[in-house]
């Protein structure tokens, strides 16, 4: 299913391409909607459409449940920009996603992994992206 959802939204060029590790951004539709001057600083804070986001991610807190029906179970993984000699530190992705939607076991430590989803908010105090995930694949 996500991959005919991939291959719809791939067509009509509202995916903007995220590289974490190298930090670029790859232009298309999306982009430039919401930069027009494309040749400026991508704000990814600022991309309304969806984003595929490569990087180097982690689980790094489980949530137990809460009330139903407000809070599923849920693993919290990060991706730092770039490749920082601590990963803990700096400005970084922070995806949730519902323990229930996780087919495999979490891998321990740092894997490499893809991130459909849509950007939440920028939390400059933590320096952290928030994005909601519509799918994690590694």
């Amino acid at each position: 299913m996500i991959g005919l959802i991939m291959k719809v939204l791939e067509e009509k060029r509202v995916i903007v391409h995220v590289d974490l590790p190298s930090r670029s951004v790859t232009g298309s539709t999306a982009l430039l909607q919401t930069t027009p001057d494309a040749q400026g600083a991508v704000q990814l804070r600022d991309v309304e459409g969806f984003v595929l986001i490569r990087g180097r991610f982690r689980a790094t807190e489980d949530s137990p449940p809460g009330p139903a029906p407000t809070r599923e179970a849920s693993t919290v993984f990060l991706a730092p920009y770039g490749d920082p000699a601590d990963p803990s530190q700096g400005p970084r992705v922070r995806v949730t996603c519902a323990r229930e939607g996780l087919r495999n076991d979490v891998p321990q430590g740092p894997f490499s992994a893809r991130c459909l989803g849509k950007v939440q908010e920028w939390n400059a105090a933590e320096g952290v992206l928030e994005v909601q995930a519509m799918a994690i694949f590694h």
